[in-house]
């Protein structure tokens, strides 16, 4: 017979399956700290809010007066940053660029950029097979997400088990 308790901790360990362990445990340490920090009994509800906090200033960064860039999205190769700038639309050009994953320069997101970006690497010939059918702002009608990195993480999945 299981207890409550024992229920929860089998729906709580069934989110790890197929994970490595080291993840596994970084994820326990994160819960570990979050709830240090709460009073008991835990509210659902201040816990979001402050991880809402956290994401917001873990992933904004301000480019001068002229406004700032967010974390969209992100894959094992680039991070893809939204650009909101303090003037209209129309008037501030760009507004996805991307970085990659090892780096800290922004390169707007563009075929050419990409294409010059993974240049000489062994991604070249799929990044050049890619861009012949599509372009990279390209995104997956179903899940509203860019094909490259879809295409990204088919090359190498985030949760690939080495």
């Amino acid at each position: 017979m299981t207890t409550y308790e024992d229920e929860i901790l089998h729906k709580f360990v069934k989110q790890f399956d197929g994970m490595p362990k080291l993840t596994a445990y970084d994820i326990l340490h994160k819960v570990e700290a979050l709830l240090h920090r709460h009073e008991s009994p835990i509210v659902y509800k201040q816990i979001k809010e402050e991880l809402k906090r956290q994401a917001e200033t873990k992933n904004i960064y301000t480019i001068h007066e002229n406004g700032y860039c967010y974390l969209a999205d992100r894959c094992h190769y680039i991070n893809v940053y939204k650009f909101k700038s303090i003037y209209p639309s129309f008037l501030s050009g760009q507004d996805l660029y991307f970085a990659l994953s090892n780096g800290y320069k922004l390169n707007p997101l563009d075929d050419e950029h990409i294409f010059k970006a993974f240049r000489d690497t062994n991604l070249e010939y799929i990044i050049r097979e890619f861009l012949k059918d599509n372009h990279v702002r390209k995104k997956n009608s179903k899940t509203n997400r860019l094909l490259l990195l879809e295409l990204f993480d088919q090359i190498d999945p985030p949760n690939k088990v080495v």
